[in-house]
């Protein structure tokens, strides 16, 4: 007769903190410190430290860069729902918008993909006195400027397309596909005074878990001083962030 194995109690509660861990995270819906989470779950932070340290190996749960708080990591992610991994988009990103905007001295800003527009949904201003802003739920159709054009490359040439054939205008067709693919090749878009007088910037795409684009990252700043030569020199540091993100998210190519 095979030999039954069985769990000490103690294993089976730690388990079930580990479960509790999680739960709480996912419940702050963003990151949350080691002693909310102890005081929380009603154990010490020696303990909750440990558990969170085997969840970290797994990659279920992760630490923000800055704060060093704990949130849901890639592999906990990848089991959620799309609506969920689009509400956490912001809390992922930042971190990394914010180490751009101190490299680069200007402004970064992250785009949400929403049907065949793009929305600015966070902002990190340059601290220059002159600079480029934009404001929070500010649309523009995927047509011209860096953001659109780094989204349209990130899609198949087949949606891409599609989507021009709905925002294109009389005056302007968009880009063409040459134009899209040459930005798949270096891996992103640059744009000069293209939709605002004045202003210029670069943007690449983010992917989700799904291997589909779901928004872009973009510098931007006066033309005068973001020039092309200028955005050259940024383009390593946000296309590696851009990488990096699309990782986070849970795309794997």
């Amino acid at each position: 007769m095979p030999a039954v194995e069985t769990q000490s109690p103690s294993s089976v509660r730690a388990v079930e903190r580990a479960l509790e861990l999680l739960f709480h995270i996912a419940d702050h819906r963003g990151s949350v410190s080691l002693q909310e989470l102890a005081r929380e779950v009603g154990c010490s932070k020696s303990t909750v430290h440990r558990l969170l340290a085997t969840l970290e190996r797994l990659g279920v749960v992760e630490r923000d860069p800055e704060l060093r708080h704990y949130r849901l990591g890639r592999r906990a992610r990848e089991l959620s729902r799309e609506p969920w991994a689009q509400t956490d988009l912001r809390q992922v990103v930042l971190p990394y918008m914010r180490e751009l905007c101190s490299e680069s001295a200007e402004t970064v800003t992250l785009h949400r993909l929403e049907d065949t527009e793009h929305v600015v949904i966070e902002q990190c201003e340059s601290p220059q006195e002159i600079r480029r802003s934009l404001q929070l739920g500010q649309r523009a159709p995927l047509l011209r400027g860096a953001t659109a054009k780094a989204i349209l490359a990130g899609l198949s040439a087949d949606e891409a397309r599609a989507v021009l054939a709905q925002t294109r205008t009389d005056e302007d067709g968009g880009p063409s596909p040459q134009e899209l693919e040459d930005i798949r090749t270096v891996g992103y878009a640059f744009s000069l005074a293209e939709r605002v007088a004045g202003g210029a910037s670069i943007s690449v795409p983010l992917f989700d878990r799904t291997e589909r684009v779901c928004g872009a990252l973009s510098i931007s700043g006066p033309s005068f001083r973001f020039t092309a030569a200028r955005a050259t020199c940024c383009a390593p540091a946000l296309v590696e962030a851009a990488r990096r993100i699309s990782a986070e998210l849970g795309a794997r190519s």
